[in-house]
């Protein structure tokens, strides 16, 4: 016969089976959490370039181990923006890359974009996908060139598979945040 099984231990083990990692992924992952694919395209404006002004500082976060993952080239989607941009009269592709984030329920994920963009971009800050009732990107980006700092801080409430456009007058931002298939609805 075997030993009696309480509630908790049933429990305990159905929330381990939930929390299996997706491929690639590390073991840390939240029960509940989803998986976004972001994709962002940063370029310079056309144009000389402003006099900066004084840039906030960067918030002091890091990307959680094991949460965000560099994907390849064959997941970026926003290939004709890029194309546009690089013909358009006076504007510079500055970065174009896609990352996978695990992004916990009623939590946020940031990625570090010296984690996810190839080294020597003119870029740093992060990018943070945020879950709860409603999905919010925050956008900490800070463009280095010439000695001069120009930065964007902004957050904003999204939709899954919209572009969205953050201007600057030296730089812009184009960040789309993707579900898989296995992500949960979100307003």
């Amino acid at each position: 016969m075997s030993p009696p099984v309480d509630r908790r231990t049933v429990l305990l083990g159905l929330a381990a089976g939930l929390a299996v990692p997706a491929i690639g992924f590390g073991a840390d992952i939240p029960v509940g959490s989803a998986r976004v694919i972001v994709e962002m395209l940063a370029y310079r404006q056309a144009g000389a370039l402003p006099k900066p002004l004084s840039v906030p500082p960067l918030p002091n976060v890091s990307s959680i181990a094991g949460r965000v993952e560099p994907l390849g080239r064959d997941s970026l989607q926003m290939a004709g923006a890029r194309e546009a941009i690089a013909t358009r009269g006076g504007l510079h592709v500055l970065a174009h890359a896609a990352w996978a984030a695990i992004v916990p329920p009623n939590g946020r994920t940031t990625a570090l974009l010296e984690d996810v963009l190839p080294a020597g971009a003119p870029l740093a800050g992060g990018i943070a996908v945020q879950r709860s009732q409603y999905l919010f990107l925050f956008v900490d980006v800070d463009f280095e060139t010439g000695g001069a700092t120009y930065g964007i801080r902004m957050k904003r409430r999204i939709k899954f598979g919209e572009r969205h456009y953050f201007d600057h007058p030296a730089f812009g931002l184009i960040v789309q945040v993707r579900p898989t298939k296995d992500t949960p609805a979100t307003e």
